[in-house]
């Protein structure tokens, strides 16, 4: 068993999160910015290997897709050719944000801290990484 990797993919930036190395545990890692994410994810994997990556996806209850959707597949993909070893995981991201803005709240983060967008978008990859291990411990 080893460590996994969340991802909470935006437009502009993406969370990441990992997993402790017998997947009890979720940390907020980082926001980076989702051009360059690979160039954060690929040394990441070098210096301690992943046994998987966890990416949240909105999921619809209609189906089909949304505009998230088609870029959070392209962001598969490029995973997938860079490390195509490495299994890929989609969560349904729903209210993940909200959760994380919460979470914010509660902890006492000041409003200024808040609003640096970056520390939200890392808190909910480490939520969607968490929904992923309540799944795996119910199958």
């Amino acid at each position: 068993m080893g460590r996994l990797l969340g991802l909470d993919v935006g437009a502009r930036r993406t969370g990441v999160a990992v997993t402790d190395a017998l997947q009890i545990a979720c940390s907020p890692h980082a926001t980076v910015e989702t051009t360059s994410l690979l160039q954060e994810v690929l040394p990441m994997h070098q210096r301690e290997p992943f046994d998987a990556v966890v990416i949240g996806k909105p999921m619809l209850i209609v189906g089909g897709a949304t505009d998230s959707t088609v870029m959070i597949d392209e962001v598969a993909a490029k995973l997938r050719k860079a490390l195509p070893a490495l299994p890929i995981h989609f969560v349904d991201e729903g209210n993940t944000s909200l959760e994380a803005s919460q979470i914010q709240l509660k902890g006492g983060m000041k409003k200024s801290q808040r609003r640096a967008k970056g520390s939200l978008d890392a808190i909910a990859a480490s939520l969607i990484l968490q929904r992923h291990l309540d799944a795996q411990a119910y199958k």
